[in-house]
């Protein structure tokens, strides 16, 4: 079999690839390794799962809030069997879309295992497909912890969650990064002893220290456990317990968890794909690439979780675009630089363009403005109005850098400045524009008068 192109992996940047290829006018094949997987970690495995399961008990950490407005909560219980019979049926009625566009696009499916035999084939099974171009869209795999080895019923990963028989009474997670926080909100929710251990010295580390610390006081405030600079140093499993040996800043302590999550984060998934055959230069598993997604092989591409990128959904659908557009067009696009950060716990958190960190290393004076939610009317209509917004400008110019929130919504209000440093808009551009009342938006506006 010969294609124009064929791409490897049907996760977010492949399934997105290959239909703009296809509707370019290639000829496309998309290789997965089985039809229950396309739509990759993000819909079976990762966003999805993990953000139903969170709105499933959105409401229960308002609940006394919502008593004090009249609302009754007395009755209130949680099925878990329900909600793993909603997240099946969500995820193959996204799947069945995702196939079905797919297919509109006239992109041609092969399912198995694949790994390139040389620069200008691949092997999925017996069957050997040719094509003029490919790009690599494999995704990534639980990072192993040096440690913990994941057994799937007492020690677990984030797949094994959305599998659970029953909700236990008590949780170490293992990483306090975007996806331990989440998991650590929605167990707490529900009533669980939780404990976040995490090894570096704040919770979700890529953010800055103040939206790190205030994280950890709101969950510390919800009652989740939480201990920074923290190593696993050994365990032992009994029958219905895991007995975790952890070293400290105040020592060594010995806890024992019904279960133990691990979530420090995720690797790519390169090996075995015989990158090596296609003379593919690699980096601690992550693939090479030039600034248009061109790997050392000049007629092969890769986007998404192999790459050294953030590894975000959104990010590899972005990908999938340069990619399309450079293979499509003589004039070629880079990858954007301005990509929006979101993590789903409660308060969320997000934040997008240059940190403090980043702005202190590249030596830019920068002006830090900051509004907090206490002063919102709809952060306390809604009965939460903790955290903060911070905007971080150019000193001078007053061009909008960078911002960082926590608290209501922040997942969706962070999209405002994205919009706004993509169009390099400065401070008083924001601050001349009018801002709908009440509403939590209001409050970018409110902190620049």
């Amino acid at each position: 079999m010969k294609f124009d192109v064929v791409v490897i992996g049907a996760g977010p940047g492949g399934e997105k690839c290959s239909q703009y290829l296809a509707k370019g006018g290639k000829k496309v094949c998309l290789i997965e390794k089985n039809e229950n997987h396309i739509g990759g970690t993000c819909l079976n495995e990762g966003c999805i799962p993990a953000k139903l399961f969170l709105e499933s008990v959105g409401s229960l950490g308002k609940r006394k809030y919502l008593e004090s407005l009249g609302l009754s909560m007395q009755d209130v219980s949680f099925d878990l069997t329900t909600l793993k019979e909603k997240k099946t049926a969500l995820l193959n009625q996204i799947r069945k879309g995702a196939t079905d566009s797919i297919s509109k696009a006239g992109v041609e499916m092969v399912f198995g295992s694949t790994s390139f035999v040389d620069e200008n084939s691949v092997k999925v099974g017996e069957q050997i497909i040719k094509a003029d171009k490919f790009v690599i869209a494999t995704g990534s795999i639980h990072r192993p912890h040096p440690l913990l080895e994941i057994d799937k019923k007492q020690i677990i990963s984030s797949d094994e969650v959305f599998e659970l028989e029953k909700i236990p009474k008590s949780i170490l997670i293992v990483g306090g990064g975007a996806i331990g926080c989440e998991f650590a909100t929605f167990f707490n929710s529900l009533g669980v002893n939780v404990h976040i251990a995490e090894f570096t010295p704040n919770l979700v580390p890529a953010e800055d220290e103040d939206v790190a610390k205030t994280l950890e006081r709101e969950l510390k405030r919800k009652g989740i456990k939480i201990t920074l600079n923290a190593n696993v140093t050994n365990y032992t499993k009994n029958e219905n317990s895991v007995m975790i040996d952890m070293q400290t800043p105040r020592g060594a302590v010995q806890n024992s968890y019904e279960f133990v999550l691990v979530s420090i984060g995720r690797a790519p998934n390169t090996k075995n794909i015989g990158l090596e055959n296609a003379n593919i230069k690699s980096d601690r598993g992550f693939i090479t690439v030039d600034k248009n997604l061109k790997t050392s092989s000049p007629n092969i591409y890769a986007i998404g979780d192999v790459v050294p990128t953030p590894a975000l959904a959104h990010m590899a659908y972005h990908e999938a675009r340069v990619v399309a557009n450079n293979m499509l067009n003589d004039k070629k696009i880079e990858p954007s630089k301005v990509v929006p950060f979101v993590t789903f716990s409660h308060p969320q958190v997000a934040s997008v363009g240059l940190n403090e960190k980043t702005l202190k290393e590249q030596n830019i004076e920068y002006e830090v403005i900051k509004s907090f939610f206490k002063s919102s009317s709809k952060a306390k209509i809604k009965g939460d109005d903790g955290g903060f917004i911070k905007l971080l400008c150019e000193k001078d110019s007053g061009v909008i850098l960078g911002c960082a929130m926590i608290g209501n919504d922040t997942t969706e209000l962070i999209h405002e400045i994205l919009i706004a440093i993509n169009a390099n808009l400065t401070k008083n551009d924001l601050k001349d524009m009018i801002f709908a009342h009440p509403t939590l938006s209001e409050s970018i506006w409110s902190m620049l008068q």
